[in-house]
Formats: structure tokens, C-alpha cells, sequence
């Protein structure tokens, strides 16, 4: 079964995200923080994160995904969630590998597609 990493702290967008994940039949996590979603992503080995840009803590979101894409690897795959989408951030994180962006707000059917398209055709 594929794995999907949620790093969100509005705990209520979260749930939002993790269960409609787990609708689409994947197997999901969740983390409120940058530095917790890092220590996930080494143990929990996800296909996709979906990642918010402003978390509480020391790394924001785009210190997570400098830390992941640091070392070279492509993989996970990134969608990031945030209401700071806009025309410069978006060409700056979609310059990583793997990493798209959706601004919020945004629709359930929205995100549902998104995932979906991430994630491949075969689900999960």
C-alpha cells in the first residue's frame, strides 16, 4: 500500500487531508511540524508528502524540502498546500524535482485529483 505523509499544524485541514487520502485507499501519517514530518519521512518512508509552507517550530516547510531534496533524492514525491502559493513562490518550489504546489484555499475534489495524479495511475 502507498504512503502519504501529511505535515499541516491547523489540526482541522489535517484531518481534512488525512481522511480523504485514506478514502482513496492509502495508508497515511500525520505530523504538525517541520522537524517531526523530517523524522517521519526517514521512518515512515512515504510516496507523497503534502506539505504546508508556514509550520510552528524551527523549519518551515521549505527547509523540508531543502532537506529532503538536499542529499540529491527525488523521492518523496511534494505537493505543497499553502496560502502562500503565488507567482513567485510556485517557480521557486516546483524548481525541486517531484514537488507541485495548490493553493489554498482549495476544493476536495481538487486536492482528491491531485493526489491521484501523484501518485500514479496504479493508487494505491
Amino acid at each position: 500500500m502507498k504512503r502519504i505523509l501529511v505535515v499541516e499544524d491547523y489540526h482541522a485541514l489535517a484531518d481534512i487531508e488525512t481522511l480523504l487520502c485514506q478514502m482513496e485507499g492509502y495508508d497515511v501519517k500525520s505530523a504538525a511540524t517541520g522537524e517531526e514530518g523530517l523524522s517521519l519521512i526517514d521512518s515512515y518512508q512515504p510516496d507523497l508528502v503534502i506539505l504546508d509552507l508556514m509550520l510552528p517550530g524551527e523549519l518551515s516547510g521549505t527547509q523540508v524540502i531543502d532537506k529532503i531534496r538536499g542529499d540529491g533524492r527525488e523521492e518523496p514525491k511534494v505537493l505543497v498546500v499553502s496560502a502562500l502559493i503565488n507567482q513567485t513562490t510556485a517557480p521557486e518550489l516546483e524548481k525541486y524535482k517531484n514537488v507541485q504546489t495548490l493553493k489554498k484555499p482549495f476544493k476536495v475534489k481538487e486536492l482528491a485529483n491531485r493526489v491521484r495524479v501523484m501518485m500514479g495511475a496504479d493508487g494505491a
